[in-house]
């Protein structure tokens, strides 16, 4: 039992709770403490006021009064003095220093200093929650006495009231008072924190949807912390899900190639004796090769850009010339069909950019406007800048797309038709390449089709300067 108690309190007395928990309550204890000192000190300070005349006018008379019963005893003039309610009468003895009067709790510290002190005139003593009168010579039994009269003074705030309870409750009150305070405060820092530890167990465990709800919509840290949380999760669960569904779209998208590969080796074999058929099928062999090596590659640019795991080499670029070189290099290719790009520049446009990434999406996009494009048309090419931003246009001759396909061109794998990208040689993931490319630039990409034919893709990119 001690082997397995031990490791469960150490647990318990490590937890960030029963830390917090301990540390304002010791926190709490010591403000008690010397809050309660202070007090106890300002408790038994008294003040010397010049005689109250009210005061001395009913000392007066209770002196007359007993003058004329000096038989009377001492319990029976304590106890039927005949004054209004909150007035007492103490008596002090001159030998002995006995203080005699009701056991009335706010006379307690009064009995204490009169014990102690001696006066010879009529003075008034303020406490806290008393003022005394006195003294006015008496005899009783044949004995002298001091007379004083006591009057309770109505507590004018709290610390009065809490003056007058026993001591046992005025240390027990706060005590709880402060337990039951430091408690609550521990647990409201704590149960955020217990909420995101579960979340994040739940995650581990495979629910990608798991969130932190509660602590999110608070508006401190902890509130921020949350929040932190949730994006993280967003994050990874976006990640996740574009991981799955590129695995998936790969292995659906490598069968093809594969496929034609095989029956294309399975021809070679068969070829052996006639050269002329061989060289064909290999041909396609190497035609397929291609297209498999270009794909994966096309995979890994797109995973590492969708994972964050592209490194941007950023510098300040001047996206007219950029644009200027990539025209120039994709003409060649455009001259097979006859196509002219012609480009419209008005500014230098500079941006803080990775120039291959950039150079790759615009290149990406242009070579599909050539691709889809008929011959002896033209591709138009437009560079503007306004309020910081500069929006570069491609806008292409060829048959578009339908409008209910336009928001999946920039899926990976996404075709508007298979033989079209079996005439072209397409892998689908030029332009899902293109998007992340530019959403890592935090700009923003689009397409729509002209009113006549084509289709324009919009790209839009932060400037750092224009000329």
């Amino acid at each position: 039992m001690m082997s397995k108690s031990k490791p469960y309190f150490h647990k318990v007395f490590s937890s960030i709770a029963v830390k917090l928990f301990f540390s304002f309550w010791l926190i709490a204890i010591c403000a008690i403490s010397a809050t309660r000192f202070i007090s106890l000190q300002l408790e038994h300070e008294v003040r010397l006021l010049p005689a109250h005349h009210g005061d001395i006018r009913i000392l007066n008379r209770l002196s007359k009064r007993i003058s004329k019963k000096p038989h009377i005893s001492i319990e029976t003039l304590i106890n039927q003095g005949h004054l209004s309610r909150g007035k007492e009468i103490l008596l002090k003895e001159f030998q002995s220093s006995n203080i005699h009067s009701s056991n009335r709790r706010f006379l307690s510290n009064v009995k204490n200093y009169l014990a102690k002190n001696s006066f010879t005139s009529i003075t008034s003593i303020q406490f806290p929650y008393a003022r005394v009168t006195g003294p006015t010579i008496i005899k009783l039994a044949d004995k002298e006495f001091q007379l004083y009269l006591a009057n309770k003074t109505k507590p004018h705030h709290f610390s009065s009231f809490v003056m007058q309870l026993p001591f046992w409750a005025r240390v027990a009150i706060p005590l709880f008072i402060s337990m039951v305070l430091s408690w609550l405060l521990a647990r409201s820092l704590v149960k955020p924190l217990l909420a995101m530890q579960h979340t994040a167990a739940k995650f581990g465990d495979g629910d990608l949807s798991a969130r932190v709800v509660a602590a999110s919509k608070r508006k401190d840290e902890l509130g921020e912390l949350a929040n932190s949380f949730n994006n993280m999760a967003e994050k990874l669960a976006e990640n996740f899900g574009a991981h799955q569904r590129l695995l998936a779209d790969v292995s659906h998208e490598l069968r093809s190639p594969m496929a034609r590969l095989q029956i294309a080796l399975a021809l070679a074999n068969r070829s052996v004796e006639q050269p002329q058929e061989l060289n064909r099928h290999l041909s396609r062999c190497e035609l397929e090769v291609t297209r498999l090596d270009q794909m994966i590659s096309d995979v890994l640019s797109l995973s590492r850009l969708e994972n964050c795991h592209q490194t941007l080499n950023c510098d300040e670029i001047d996206l007219t010339t950029l644009l200027e070189s990539i025209i120039e290099d994709e003409q060649y290719t455009a001259d097979e069909k006859s196509i002219t790009i012609t480009s419209r520049c008005t500014n230098d446009c500079y941006i803080l950019a990775d120039s291959h990434l950039i150079s790759s999406a615009i290149s990406n996009i242009l070579s599909n406007a050539i691709k889809y494009s008929p011959s002896d048309s033209s591709i138009k090419v437009d560079l503007l800048s306004d309020s910081g931003y500069g929006t570069l246009t491609i806008t292409d001759a060829g048959i578009g797309v339908p409008n209910s396909a336009l928001a999946q061109l920039f899926k990976p794998f996404y075709r508007v038709s298979q033989a079209r990208d079996r005439a072209t040689g397409g892998t689908g993931l030029g332009l899902a390449i293109a998007q992340q490319a530019i959403s890592a630039h935090n700009g923003t990409i689009s397409a729509q089709n002209n009113d006549s034919v084509g289709l324009t893709i919009t790209i839009t990119l932060p400037l750092i300067r224009a000329s």
